[in-house]
C-alpha cells in the first residue's frame, strides 16, 4: 500500500516488482492451517515482554538512495521490516519517533509505539489533531489500521485513503502485537487486499495491527538475512535490536 500521492505513479511498478524471498529464520512462525497456508509470506514473532529487545524506527540514508540490504548491513538489527510511506523527496510522510524525539511529523493516521519497558502501544490521529506519542520512547505512523482488539477494523477513508484502497491488491507488510504484547511482523509476497492481510495477522495471533508500506517496498529481515528484499530504495524501517 502506498501514499495517495504515489499510488498512480508507482501502482504498476509495485505490483510488477518481485519481492525476493530468502530462507526463513528459525523463529519464523509456522504457517497456520488457514488463509496463510496458501499465501507466499514470511512472518516473525518477537517476544518483547521477555526483555532483551528494543524496537525503534530507523531512517535510511536518503541522500544516497539506500537500499534495504545496504541498510541492514549498516544498522545490523536483530530483525526489521519496511517502515512508512515516503514522498517524492524520499522523506517519510508518517511520524517518526526515536528516543523520545519526533524526527518527522507526517499525515498518516495510525501508529505503533514502544515504551521504554518494551510495551507495544497503538496510537491514532483523531480529526485534525496530531498523533499523541506520550509515554512512547519510539514509534512510527503508517496505516490504515487492520486490527483493533482482536477484530478486523479497516476504515480506509477515516485513515486518509481513497475508497478504492479497500479492494486494491498489492504485496503488503504489516506489524502488530499479540495479547501478550509480542511483536508480529508479516510480509505477504503476493498481491492481496487489506482484508486478507488483516486475516493473516489474526491467524498469527495479533490482536492489533497496522498496514505498512508495501508493493515494491516489501522488506523483511531476520537472522542476518533479507527474507524479502525491496526493489526500490527505502526511507525508513522498523527495527528490533537485542539489548542483552
Amino acid at each position: 500500500m502506498f501514499s495517495k500521492s504515489r499510488l498512480g505513479a508507482y501502482f504498476i511498478l509495485f505490483l510488477a516488482a518481485a519481492c525476493i524471498a530468502g530462507t526463513a529464520a528459525h523463529y519464523t512462525v509456522k504457517k497456520p492451517a488457514g488463509i496463510l497456508q496458501n499465501l507466499e509470506h514470511d512472518s516473525i514473532i518477537i517476544d518483547l515482554p521477555s526483555g532483551g529487545y528494543r524496537a525503534t524506527p530507523v531512517l535510511a540514508d536518503i541522500a544516497r538512495h539506500e537500499h534495504f540490504d545496504e541498510m541492514m548491513t549498516r544498522i545490523k538489527p536483530h530483525a526489521a521490516i519496511i517502515g512508512t510511506y515516503y514522498g517524492a523527496d524520499m522523506q517519510p510522510i508518517g511520524d517518526i519517533l526515536i528516543n523520545g524525539k519526533l524526527l518527522r511529523r507526517g499525515g498518516q493516521r495510525q501508529g505503533i509505539g514502544f515504551t521504554s519497558s518494551g510495551k507495544v502501544v497503538f496510537r491514532e490521529r483523531r480529526g485534525s489533531s496530531r498523533m499523541d506519542w506520550s509515554g512512547c520512547e519510539n514509534g512510527i505512523a503508517c496505516g490504515p489500521r487492520l486490527l483493533r482488539d482482536g477484530q478486523i477494523s479497516i476504515d480506509v477513508v477515516a485513515d486518509g485513503f481513497k475508497p478504492g484502497a479497500n479492494t486494491l491488491e498489492a504485496r503488503r507488510c504489516a506489524v502488530g502485537a499479540t495479547v501478550q504484547g509480542k511483536l508480529v511482523m508479516l510480509c505477504v509476497r503476493e498481491a492481496v487486499t487489506l482484508n486478507t492481510l488483516a486475516q493473516a495477522m489474526l491467524e498469527l495471533g495479533a490482536v492489533d495491527a497496522i498496514n505498512l508500506d508495501g508493493g515494491g517496498l516489501c522488506g523483511l529481515y531476520a537472522k542476518n538475512k533479507c527474507l524479502v528484499q525491496p526493489v526500490l530504495p527505502v526511507s525508513s524501517v522498523l527495527a528490533v535490536y537485542k539489548t542483552k
